[in-house]
């Protein structure tokens, strides 16, 4: 058996890093930021897309990859349940936690998953569950477009973000929601695919 190596797993993120420092694209990237979700391109000829700027994916304190140890301020959770999966690292028990209105999934010790129901557990932007749908346009900045909506739920990746003149961007992190009833917000959820 094949043990997975990740650094052997090359991001667009990092391709254009390297690119960028080595001299082989300007730093023309564009981030229209006017609100949560955001237009962004990373080339300058590349056209626009969607995206939730980094600041978002914070929940109850906990961003994606943290270590399990970062749960220990939200105390003892509710209840605990246990799945099974398989990604490009092998075999993996997934864990989660279950607060009142917030799910935390934790996979090889890192948080993998995060889900807020609860209207408690918000966005620093402002973005939390039962919120109706005219209420969140404002903090979002723009309507969603239905091409990201898939069974109910909207999906973007984070956005890239310069900083210190640097690329910074995590092309693997999403940022999910939906409406339910009463055209609400049902929940939000923070996702970190795994290859």
């Amino acid at each position: 058996m094949v043990k997975y190596d990740p650094t052997r797993r090359m991001s667009l993120a990092f391709m254009v890093s390297v690119a960028l420092a080595a001299g082989g694209m300007t730093a023309g990237a564009d981030i229209l930021e006017e609100g949560t979700l955001r237009l962004a391109r990373v080339l300058p000829d590349d056209p626009l897309f969607p995206c939730i700027a980094q600041s978002e994916f914070v929940l109850a304190g906990l961003s994606l990859y943290d270590p399990l140890e970062r749960l220990g301020p939200l105390g003892a959770p509710e209840s605990l349940l246990r799945g099974w999966g398989e990604d490009d690292g092998g075999g993996y028990v997934a864990t989660t936690y279950r607060y009142d209105g917030l799910d935390v999934t934790v996979v090889r010790d890192d948080v993998d998953v995060i889900a807020a129901t609860g209207s408690r557990w918000a966005t620093a932007g402002g973005l939390r569950p039962g919120l109706t749908r005219s209420e969140t346009l404002p903090i979002l900045g723009r309507d969603p477009d239905p091409e990201y909506l898939n069974d109910g739920v909207y999906s973007f990746p984070a956005c890239p973000e310069w900083r210190d003149g640097a690329l910074t961007w995590h092309d693997s992190l999403y940022f999910e929601f939906g409406f339910g009833a009463e055209d609400r917000l049902a929940f939000i959820r923070l996702v970190a695919d795994r290859p």
